[in-house]
């Protein structure tokens, strides 16, 4: 008997509808559909009565058949259907045959459609798709010979927002607009503080209005190739070579219901324009500047070349920080909130698909061939320019990210050396030339002072730190020497080297000392001896690793199998028989011997996660307990390093 994998399509549509990073997703893969669906132009309504809470899209696209069939399905099958899609890849923006399910985290979902050769209009229902959606739903459309009454029916009790809207959607606006295309309404998108996503009301000034910033910034609408330099001051040619890349199309009108107007909505991406005869009084060039966070220089470069068959465009639009923090008055920055959508997202560089601004990518930066311009990766580096790399990139289902081949495309050596060529000829731009110089010249200073600055505490904090004297050695008698502190490993080991030499042969502790041959930043710290041993043999040697503290539960970072001593400053001594484990997949377990006792304790029976024995053992070893039972030590605990109020208090008593 056969037997069948069960498929639950409620829990998959629930998955696709609710799991999305940005409330405004499902406006962007509408839009995605209608410029696949040739549309020239797409109104949205968004709903904003509290009963309603949700929009009314309309494109004049193609509309979605349930006649025709591709790719052995009809295009208005393959709305519903989870994993069929009439796309191909290449050819459309949305194929993965999801983006439109988003629409189904609602209360109740609508659609009226209409192709060319369709006498009437089509139109279905379906209250609380995510739910009510399944293999048994009939979806078959009913013909709607008054589409305009179906829209005013499902808004039992319209206020006047609500009327405004429906008063467009009349009669006349089917009968001469929707002759071909797809409206969708949806109620109650599930969207926690809708309105402050999809509010665009006059009242809350409509550049402020986080879905038409949305819609600017992260669409198909707001396509990164849609260059505009007459405006921006990108290069006419490279304009034009844009225009030529596929699914390029600057000719689609989107516009935006806002107050009881429908706002037109710019296409392309929004580069800031080219500065003015008043804005030129204040551009200088980075060299020119005193602090280049305050600069307000600009410039422009593009560039197409291909590879592998696919077109691929560069932009690389340079606004100073200040010019970008004046000019992008609709973005959110530290302390104003304003759109929604925040200025440093919109800073660095950017991977595109098909015109679409999918994902950061600032790690470009990390390949060697671009070491010039790492500098250009820092968050200091990106609050001066954008620049988007656009091709027909695979995403991953949510499309905020790229699939693991898309990934493997941006890091191959020979597209890369595309990016560094354009990279080189930009710095023909003396605005890009001495940005790259001033970044650098401004790293290298921040880190100067980082340094110094570190070093400046430490030397201030000596004074501050434990300390301690050996009384019985005499070349050490009265010298103080300070105790080590989080992170000075190697002043462990080299505490530990100097007093293996000093160790008195007759001392009952010297045994556990060994002496070091060699001393290491990397790999294994140490190679050591036994005290007594005076050659070089291999048998001999050991492998001795330094550390601050080594707590029970920490997990050792160098293999337990190959070490044989480990010398902490100080450390907690663990229960017997508590497990110590690494991270090479080995684990041993801890004992307490007699002649430890006081000092440190051994690791013992070792062996590996799949049931290999080695049976070794390590001394875990405290050097301060070591240091103060093997010689005679004094051990001194200075004062607290003052507050910086409690040395303004001082200052202020001594006046």
């Amino acid at each position: 008997m056969s037997q069948h994998p069960e498929i639950s399509y409620t829990h998959i549509l629930s998955e696709l509808s609710v799991n999305r990073k940005d409330p405004c997703e499902v406006i962007r893969e509408l839009i995605s559909n209608s410029y696949d669906a040739s549309a020239s132009r797409i109104d949205i309504y968004p709903l904003l009565q509290p009963q309603y809470q949700g929009f009314i899209y309309f494109d004049n696209g193609i509309g979605l058949s349930e006649k025709e069939v591709i790719n052995g399905i009809t295009p208005y099958r393959a709305f519903f259907s989870i994993g069929k899609s009439t796309k191909i890849p290449g050819q459309s923006i949305g194929y993965k045959c999801q983006g439109s399910k988003l629409c189904f985290a609602s209360k109740k979902f609508t659609l009226i459609t209409r192709c060319e050769d369709d006498k009437n209009w089509r139109s279905i229902s379906i209250d609380n798709p995510k739910l009510n959606l399944n293999q048994e739903y009939n979806i078959e459309s009913k013909e709607d010979l008054s589409p305009w009454e179906t829209v005013k029916n499902l808004f039992i009790h319209p206020n006047m927002s609500t009327t405004n809207i429906l008063e467009k959607l009349n009669e006349d606006f089917f009968l001469n607009q929707f002759t071909k295309g797809a409206m969708i309404i949806v109620h109650n998108l599930e969207v926690e503080n809708f309105s402050d996503f999809y509010d665009s009301e006059e009242d809350r000034k409509t550049q402020w209005s986080y879905l038409k910033n949305y819609i600017r910034f992260n669409t198909k609408h707001g396509d990164m190739r849609i260059l505009r330099p007459e405006e921006t001051a990108f290069p006419d040619d490279k304009s034009g070579s844009f225009k030529k890349s596929l699914g390029y199309n600057e000719d689609c009108e989107l516009y935006l219901w806002t107050g009881n107007n429908l706002e037109n909505v710019k296409a392309g991406y929004p580069y800031l324009a080219k500065p003015d005869d008043q804005d030129q009084l204040q551009i200088k060039s980075p060299a020119k500047i005193s602090k280049l966070n305050d600069g307000r220089f600009f410039g422009r470069e593009a560039y197409t070349f291909q590879f592998r068959n696919t077109v691929y465009c560069f932009t690389l639009a340079i606004d100073g920080n200040r010019r970008a923090l004046d000019k992008y008055e609709e973005l959110d920055r530290k302390g104003k909130k304003k759109s929604g959508i925040r200025l440093t997202d919109q800073r660095g560089t950017f991977i595109c698909s098909d015109g679409v601004k999918i994902c950061e990518y600032n790690e470009i930066f990390e390949h060697s061939k671009l070491e010039d311009y790492a500098v250009l990766g820092t968050a200091s580096g990106k609050s001066h320019y954008i620049f988007m790399i656009n091709g027909t990139f695979d995403v991953v289902t949510n499309r905020n990210s790229l699939t693991d081949t898309a990934l493997g495309i941006l890091k191959e050596d020979s597209f890369i050396d595309h990016i560094k060529k354009f990279f080189e000829k930009a710095q023909k731009n003396i605005v890009f030339r001495e940005l790259i110089d001033r970044l650098n010249k401004d790293d290298a200073d921040l880190k100067l002072e980082a340094y110094t600055k570190k070093l400046t505490n430490l030397k201030e904090g000596i004074q501050y730190r434990q300390r301690f004297t050996v009384r019985d050695i005499d070349q050490l008698k009265e010298k103080l020497l300070v105790e080590p502190d989080v992170g000075e490993e190697h002043w462990v080991g080299a505490l530990y080297t100097m007093f293996a030499h000093f160790v008195p042969p007759e001392s009952q502790y010297a045994h556990i000392w060994l002496r070091p041959l060699t001393f290491s930043g990397m790999g294994i710290d140490s190679v050591a001896v036994p005290m007594g041993e005076k050659g070089l043999a291999h048998q001999i040697q050991k492998a001795l690793e330094y550390k601050y503290t080594l707590l029970p539960n920490d997990e050792f970072n160098h293999p337990l199998k190959l070490t044989e001593q480990i010398v902490c400053w100080d450390m907690i001594t663990p229960k017997e028989n508590q497990q110590i484990t690494d991270s090479y997949e080995y684990f041993g377990k801890v004992s307490l011997p007699e002649e430890l006792e006081g000092i440190g304790y051994k690791i013992i029976d070792i062996e590996s996660l799949d049931g290999q024995w080695d049976g070794g053992e390590i001394k875990v070893i405290s050097l301060k307990k070591l240091i103060d039972k093997t010689f005679d030590c004094d051990w001194r605990t200075p004062p607290p390093k003052p507050t910086d109020s409690n040395t303004r208090k001082r200052k202020q008593k001594s006046k």
